[in-house]
């Protein structure tokens, strides 16, 4: 047996049990568990070259994530987005950027003005009950005139 797995000795397969019973050797250390890395920023036109590259090479996806340095799924979703719509615009990632939007007709322009003049009332309204409650609490803390007749006796 010591021949067949290439064992020098026997005190070399003692050292190795009492190592495997203490836990320091690992049968199995292959086995790791991947961590999962964050995919890197890609520009609007990278993407664009990427499904473009996709494409023409017969939508070889693995091929184009190993080349990009991106992830095999976003390859995919990309090349997916631009078969369904066949338009270049739905790679474009406008998340977080849609607050500056003006409104396009009179509707849209209407409502954004009731809503802007419903906030500034409210606004007004905490104000005011804001300045009431301060003046509550500071009458609260002046002592009337009978109180201090009554502290001098």
């Amino acid at each position: 047996m010591l021949r067949q797995y290439q064992i020098r000795n026997i005190s070399q397969l003692h050292q190795w049990v009492i190592s495997y019973n203490n836990d320091k050797l690992r049968v199995n250390q292959t086995t790791r568990k991947r961590v999962k890395k964050m995919g890197r920023k890609v520009t609007f036109d990278v993407k664009k070259q990427i499904v473009r590259w996709t494409i023409e090479h017969n939508n070889n996806y693995k091929a184009a994530a190993e080349k990009y340095d991106i992830s095999y799924q976003r390859v995919y979703s990309w090349v997916r987005k631009y078969r369904v719509n066949n338009d270049w615009e739905v790679l474009k990632d406008n998340r977080g950027r849609n607050k500056g939007k003006e409104p396009t007709n009179e509707l849209e322009r209407l409502r954004k003005r009731v809503h802007e003049l419903e906030s500034r009332d409210r606004e007004r309204e905490l104000q005011i009950a804001f300045a009431k409650k301060l003046v509550e609490i500071r009458n609260r803390e002046v002592k009337r005139p009978d109180d201090i007749k009554r502290f001098k006796k």
